[in-house]
């Protein structure tokens, strides 16, 4: 009995080791749209309003035994609005920042570009008109954070590509579509990292290597506990029932006396 729940033990400790749960798994304002939608690894986000719009409304929704700080009902002043949300779970601190422009914008509906571009604490001397760009990171540089603002809110902007480094050489694009939707433009970022940094994550988990949503932890979640389930009813089984079975007990012989 004391090798299975050592077995156990070990199993759910391996598998709690391996995926890492995180909090905080949206961020949305009421009638707004964020640029870039929400990521739990963006941390970064931008949205605009009208003149008119004094109040609004941001949602947040959290994980178990997270406190959430900065969420619900947002006065605005014209212009530029800086809002921190802020998660706290596990000792853990994370914050998330909102940059909200309440007024008029002129846009260019033709236009597909960004006025401003970060890639982590990188200095890439960026300009709207320059599509490309390389960065070299250390060997410590598992993640890199990128944020972005369009030059039109309205447009449309999506990134391909892993923001985790696990390659000596790794690509990420950021395609902007125009408002019309007849113009488009890539930006591409080059990051060299050295090789040594990617055998090392080799070794790790593919775990580490995703960004599971709400949906697709609790599956894991179900996955993981049908699993442990099921070495408790094998284990359980070969102990204890078919132990039981092997035995039996010898017929009892009356001796008769001659």
């Amino acid at each position: 009995m004391k090798k299975t729940l050592t077995i156990l033990t070990l199993l759910l400790v391996f598998f709690s080791y391996n995926i890492k749960i995180k909090a905080l798994t949206n961020i949305s304002i009421n009638g707004v749209s964020l640029v870039p939608e929400f990521n739990i690894n963006t941390k970064v986000y931008n949205a605009f309003v009208s003149s008119k719009t004094e109040i609004i409304g941001i949602n947040v929704t959290n994980e178990e035994n997270e406190i959430i700080t900065g969420s619900g009902s947002i006065s605005l002043k014209k212009g530029l609005n800086v809002i921190e949300i802020i998660s706290y779970k596990e000792n853990k601190k994370e914050v998330y920042t909102l940059n909200i422009t309440r007024g008029e914008v002129k846009t260019n509906k033709k236009e597909a570009l960004l006025k401003e571009l970060k890639v982590g604490t990188f200095d890439i001397d960026f300009k709207s008109d320059v599509l490309y760009y390389t960065v070299e990171a250390s060997d410590l540089d598992n993640y890199i954070e990128i944020s972005y603002t369009p030059t039109n809110p309205n447009n449309k902007v999506t990134l391909k590509g892993s923001k985790y480094l696990t390659k000596k050489e790794n690509i990420i694009e950021i395609k902007v579509t125009s408002q019309d939707k007849k113009t488009t433009n890539t930006y591409t970022l080059k990051i060299l990292k050295n090789i040594k940094t990617t055998e090392k994550q080799n070794k790790q988990s593919i775990f580490d290597k995703k960004e599971f949503s709400s949906f697709e932890l609790k599956l894991i979640r179900i996955a993981l506990f049908s699993l442990v389930l099921l070495i408790m009813v094998i284990l359980f089984y070969f102990i204890f029932i078919k132990k039981y079975k092997t035995f039996k007990l010898k017929p009892f012989k009356l001796k008769h006396k001659k």
